[in-house]
Formats: structure tokens, sequence, C-alpha cells
């Protein structure tokens, strides 16, 4: 027994150590700039007679890009990132510095680049390298000093940056520099591939850094209005191919060991680069006139995946079968998963099927043939990444956000599908013309949020279902809210059916607050928040004070006070929200609407993604109006248009893309023979604009400009239905040069 004690507690100092690694709190080693050997001299004057340039405004080149209006309008919009602190002008010996350190009052963004100089044929040593880049900054350039913090080489030794110490801003990002760190990696990642020592440094770097300055990795953080990973490589924010595809492609495995702690797991990089110019067709031709090669399996979109906690999210790949064909039910790939509540599903011929160990051949694929497979992801309840691998393909699965409410018990579940199939068999009955059925049930859980165009400061909803109000059983359908200075106040009218507060859960929201006589006489309940949620589960809600017929609405109705105005928030799954966008009812062809369903979904998906905010500093993503967002009429306009459900439900998922990004998708009513380009309507830095150049629309010839003129028309889309053209090919037609894809 002595013996053990020794191992016992080898056994928990590892444990020890390994915790402090992953909390980010021991300091990996860091060359100094004194141990590295930086000419310091050159800080304060240029042997190379070059004269000091504002290297705080500069990029990874030291020169100003075309997006200096861009910049303005973020020092305009967003004056609190660009605020500095604590300007030194001179060194600790009095002499004037060439670049003046000026510091950031927090940091917000972990940058990382390559220094775009291949490594390969270079016969001199990190360190030689580093003195190298460091007088290319500091006085061929004219900075005065290395425009990164850290500097990493391929053995994984750390380099000290930037003189100045903690905070100081550094040149590496233009426009900004300021609450950001740049860390670079040796190498030219467009043609080269980071090694594992340089992947392990950078995260345990990263880790530290996030820890120093109180990042949380499995958070989001603004920067210029946009939401994204306190962890980014120079293109996420800037106009750059920095830091090279084989470390771009893969961020998000650094991302997620990063904030895992797991510092020496392997980082997969790609096995080959894509050739961006191409269409999916020719990519496709190409591996298919491949004389010999393996079954390849493949992804459609990105390897990250993003949704909130407990959600269900949608993924497709793609299997290209090798010289030989592949019969039913045979085994295509193996699935691991890094937690056993990871759920995944297979659709095969119409069903879902629960995946276990591997997934299988829905039907026979011939030689060189290839299979598309969908598949539902189902993240667990707990915020945090987590890893999916199937087959060669690695999934980062970030769950981030609030929690997806849990469903009831088995035995509730059970009770209510008895209870509504029962009385949906009495609408039915009562009302054959009226009733409309089809899928309850979206083919994506990722959810919008729309601002629906409601105006009043009192609001009356009725729910078809006994709803929830933040959680919690109201046992009611008929709710009151209004406008208590910045609150929304919600009334529920019959107390004895709201349950009453125990022990378990003392901090029940609801609590008896009379505010008339009769709320006295019927017992009412009162809840006051800044944000109130009406959740009718599997049924809906109407507007019942709204004077008009599209008051009735899918998902929860969400009451906030913005800008002193009471707000209402349509909350739902993206597939339920096209179900009710009234844009192109069944008067039009059906191949147009499925055109439309797609290029819909593609506008409102690219507004969804963080970085592309339409609406900075709100919670939503969009409203219901067209002339902002889209055409939104909720479930009138759903009941009334079966085929464009139809239409909506045909294409689920599909979205535009290129590159491996949707596709912000602009579309108008009618022209007068041609489209218009974005540069013609004043669209300056419009996102893929060569997709959008002016074409000939011959079928809207005659008739006026309606509309922007951008993108697909309505007149033209109509006419080469009519035609019998697919809305594939419709699409095509007015977005040349993208695929469609699944939804990433």
């Amino acid at each position: 027994m002595r013996r053990s004690i020794p191992i016992i507690a080898f056994i928990l100092a590892l444990t020890f150590v390994s915790d402090a690694s992953a909390r980010g709190a021991m300091r990996p080693k860091i060359i100094s700039r004194a141990e590295w050997g930086a000419d310091e001299e050159l800080l304060t004057n240029s042997k190379n007679g070059t004269m000091s340039l504002n290297a705080s405004d500069a990029g990874e080149t030291g020169r100003l890009s075309d997006r200096a209006k861009e910049c303005n309008d973020w020092k305009r919009k967003y004056p609190q990132d660009f605020k500095k602190t604590n300007l030194v002008t001179h060194d600790s010996s009095g002499q004037k510095l060439r670049w003046a350190r000026e510091y950031s009052p927090g940091v917000k963004l972990l940058v990382v680049h390559h220094t775009a100089l291949k490594l390969a044929g270079d016969d001199r040593s990190p360190t030689e390298r580093m003195k190298a880049l460091y007088t290319y900054h500091a006085d061929k350039i004219g900075w005065g000093d290395i425009g990164y913090h850290f500097v990493i080489d391929e053995k994984g030794n750390i380099f000290e940056g930037r003189n100045g110490g903690k905070s100081v801003i550094g040149g590496h990002l233009y426009c900004g520099n300021t609450s950001t760190i740049g860390i670079a990696l040796m190498g030219n990642f467009e043609v080269e591939r980071p090694t594992q020592n340089q992947f392990r440094s950078l995260k345990q770097l990263l880790s530290y850094l996030a820890n120093e300055y109180a990042l949380n990795l499995n958070g989001k953080v603004r920067f210029h209005g946009k939401l994204s990973s306190p962890i980014v490589g120079h293109k996420d924010a800037g106009h750059t191919k920095c830091p090279g595809f084989n470390l771009d492609e893969v961020m998000p495995q650094i991302r997620s060991q990063t904030a895992a702690g797991k510092f020496g797991s392997l980082i997969i990089s790609p096995t080959s680069k894509r050739r961006q110019d191409s269409t999916y067709a020719r990519k496709l031709s190409r591996l298919t006139n491949l004389e010999a090669r393996q079954p390849i399996l493949r992804t459609v979109g990105s390897t990250e995946i993003i949704g909130r906690p407990g959600s269900n999210l949608y993924i497709q790949l793609q299997y290209i079968a090798g010289e030989s064909s592949v019969p039913r039910r045979a085994r295509l790939a193996r699935v691991e998963r890094s937690s056993n509540r990871i759920g995944v599903w297979q659709k095969i011929n119409g069903r879902e099927i629960l995946v276990r160990k591997e997934l299988i051949s829905p039907s026979k694929i011939k030689s060189r043939d290839t299979q598309v497979m969908q598949l539902r992801i189902q993240l667990p309840r707990q915020a945090r990444a987590y890893q999916l691998k199937i087959g060669d393909l690695s999934f980062t699965l970030r769950a981030e956000g609030r929690r997806v409410p849990l469903p009831e018990s088995a035995r509730e579940s059970r009770q209510r599908t008895s209870l509504v199939k029962e009385r949906a068999t009495i609408r039915e009955s009562q009302n054959q013309n009226e009733t409309i059925t089809h899928k309850a049930v979206a083919s994506s859980d990722k959810t919008i949020r729309i601002r629906l165009s409601y105006t009043n400061d009192i609001i009356k909803i009725e729910t078809n279902t006994l709803s929830k109000v933040n959680g919690q059983p109201t046992g009611s359908r008929n709710l009151t809210l209004q406008k208590e200075g910045n609150k929304c106040a919600v009334r529920t009218p019959h107390r004895n059916l709201v349950p009453v507060p125990t022990p378990k859960h003392a901090q029940q929201q609801y609590v008896p607050q009379p505010q008339s006589a009769q709320d006295r006489n019927t017992g009412g309940m009162y809840l006051s928040r800044e944000s109130i949620r009406i959740d009718p589960i599997s049924g809906t809600s109407t507007i019942t004070n709204w004077p008009r017929s599209a008051n009735r609405f899918r998902g929860v109705i969400e009451c906030r006070v913005i800008d002193n105005e009471l707000v209402l928030i349509n909350e739902l799954p993206l597939e339920q929200y096209l179900w009710g966008l009234a844009e192109e009812p069944d008067s039009e062809p059906y191949e147009k609407q499925r055109a439309f369903a797609i290029a819909a979904r593609s506008y409102a998906a690219h507004y969804m993604h963080p970085k592309n905010v339409k609406f900075p500093g709100m919670p939503y993503d969009g409203d219901d109006s067209p002339a902002r967002f889209q055409a939104y009429g909720g479930l009138h306009f759903e009941e009334k248009n079966p085929r464009w459900v139809k239409a909506v439900d045909s294409t689920s998922g599909l979205i535009i893309s290129k590159y491996g990004k949707i596709v912000k998708t602009p579309y108008f009513s009618t022209d007068d023979g041609r489209t218009r380009s974005p540069e013609e309507r004043g669209w300056k830095g419009f996102p893929f604009s060569e997709v959008f150049n002016s074409k000939a629309d011959p079928w809207c010839k005659g008739m006026k400009l309606r509309g922007h003129g951008v993108g697909m028309s309505g007149c033209g889309a109509e006419g080469q239905a009519n035609e019998g053209k697919k809305a594939e090919e419709i699409l095509d037609y007015y977005y040349r040069g993208t695929e469609i894809k699944g939804l990433p």
C-alpha cells in the first residue's frame, strides 16, 4: 500500500496539469525580443532612411486598401471599437518612437495570419526569418516595428512581436487593429501546410490569450456590428486570402480544440485545394473523368455547424462511387462522436433512420455515380463545441445561445398528440373546404426572428392550445400584453390554472399582483419582464386586436420594448416562416414558385448569419415589410396557398451558394427587357456582384421597371416557367456561376 501512494500522487499531479492546460491558465514559452535579437534601434531610428507610416491603420502589406470608405462608416457607426488609451510617444530613454504605442481598453478578437513566405527552399533558421520579417515591417515598409503581436515558426516556437506589452495596438488588420491581437504562422499556406507543432503552439497561445483578456471561447463577440467567434482568420475580418487555404480550412478545428483544451489533438488538414472559380458541374465532371479512383465522401457546405443547444440541424453529403458499384444497404462510412448525446439520423426512402456507427447506401450506386444523402444532427443540450467524424470528414458542432425548450414527458406528449389528432379530426369534418394539411415539422430547425408591423400599446393574443409564458404553463389561451415603462407586461385571466410555486421551483416567475377590480375578481396573474415569450407549443397564436386577416402565426410570439415602442417578434423555424412568405401566391406557375422559394430562403439565411446582420443591435433578423426585408403573411397566406407550401417543402433546406458561402439573392417584379447590375443601382461592395451583371430579360420586354432590377425578375421567372423550364434552370440564368446546395 505504501508504494501506491506516490503513484496516486503522480496521477493527481498529471490531472492537475491537464486541467490547468484546459483552463488556459498556463503561459506557453514565448521567446522574447531580446532572446531572438530584435534590433531595438529600429524603434527610434530608420537605418534604411524610410519615413514612418501609420501602421495602426495598415493591413498585412502596409498599404491602405480601397475599403477606406467602409472603414470611415465603421468608425462613425461603432466608435466604441476604435477607442484607444495610454498614448506613449517616447521610449524609456526619452527618444521619440517612430511608431507611437497606443493601447486598447480591451481585446475582442484573436486574429490568425500566415506570413505568406514559403518555407520550402528557405534555408534560413527560424530566428533569421523572424529578424528579416521584423526588419521588413520596421524599416523597409517604415512602420517602426513589426505589425504582429506573435509569430510561430514551423517547430512551434513562439516569438514575441510588437513591442509595448499587454494590449498594445499592432498593425495586422486594416481598420481593425484596435481591440485585436495578431498571430502569424510562418509559411505560405496557400501552397503548403502548417505543421502539427505550429497547430499545438497556436492553440496553447490562443488559450492563454483568451484567459489573459477574459474572452469566452464558447461565446460570440460583436465587432464592427457583426457577431463572430473570438478566434478568426484574417479573411474573416478582411478582404484577403490570408491565412491561406490550408490554415483557413482548419480554423473550425482550431477553435473547438482550443476551447476544449485539446492542445495535443491532431488537426486534420484538407486533402486538396478546391478550385475557387469552378462550378459544381465542372468539378463533378473532372471527378467523373478520372480513369481510376477510390470512392469519395464529401460535404455539401461548411464543416462548422452552429445551432442552439438541443436543436436539430441538417447537412448534406455526397458519396461518389469508385470503379465498382455499391449495393443497397452497403456500409459507406464510419460515424464517430465526441459525445454520445449527439444524435444522427439518415434519410432513406423518405424515412429518417437512426445512425449508430455507420452510414449506409440508401440504394444501389453505380460505378462513378453520385449519391446525395441528407442527415439530421441533433445537438446536445449543453452549450459547447463537439466533434463529429463521418469517414474522413470532420465536423465541428457548436451549440450556442439559448437552449431549445425541452419536450414534454412521453406520457404528456402522447396525451397531447392524441388530443391534437382528435381536435384536428373534428375540425376537418366541420371545415373540409378551409383546412389545409401538410407537414407540421420544418425540414430545418434553424430559427428566424421576424419583427411584426403591429403597432399598439396593448396586445390581445389567443392561442389554440394551452400556452406557455417564459417557459411556464399558464393554463390559459387568452393573454393580454401591454407596455409598462421599458418592460412588457402580461396578464393571464385564470389564477387557479397557473402552477403553484414549490420549493423545487423557488424561482417561480409568476406572482399575484392584482392591478384592478377585475383582476381581483378573476384572480388574474401578472408578469413584467424585458422579454415576454408566448409559446403555443405545437399550436398557433392570433393577435385578436390586429384588424387584418394576416394576424395568425406559428411559433413563439415575443414581446419587447424597443426605442420606447412595444414590439412583437415572431420566432419560428425557417421553413415554417417560408410557408407564410406572401410573395408567390398559387396564381403563379409552380416552377416559378420553387425558384422563388430557394431564392427567398437564401436571402433570409444570408441575414441570419452573424456576419451579415440586417438590423445591427436589434434582437431580430428581419421584419414583415417587403420594402425592408420580405413580405410575411403568416398562417393566413399559408392556408390560402397550399401549392406555395408544396413548393417550399419540395426545396426544403436548399439555398444558392458560391465558394461555400450563402449568396444574398435579390429579386424584383418586372423590368424593361434587361436586369440591372448592383453598380447601376449604386450598391457598392455588394457581395458576389459579378453574379448579378446585367442580363437580357426578353420575357419582360415592353414592361416597366418595377423594383430595383437586380437579380431575378418575376416576369422573367414566369416566362421561363411557362416555357417548361425548371426552377434550377431559372435560377442558373439569373444567378450565373452559383450552386444550389443544402443549408449549412
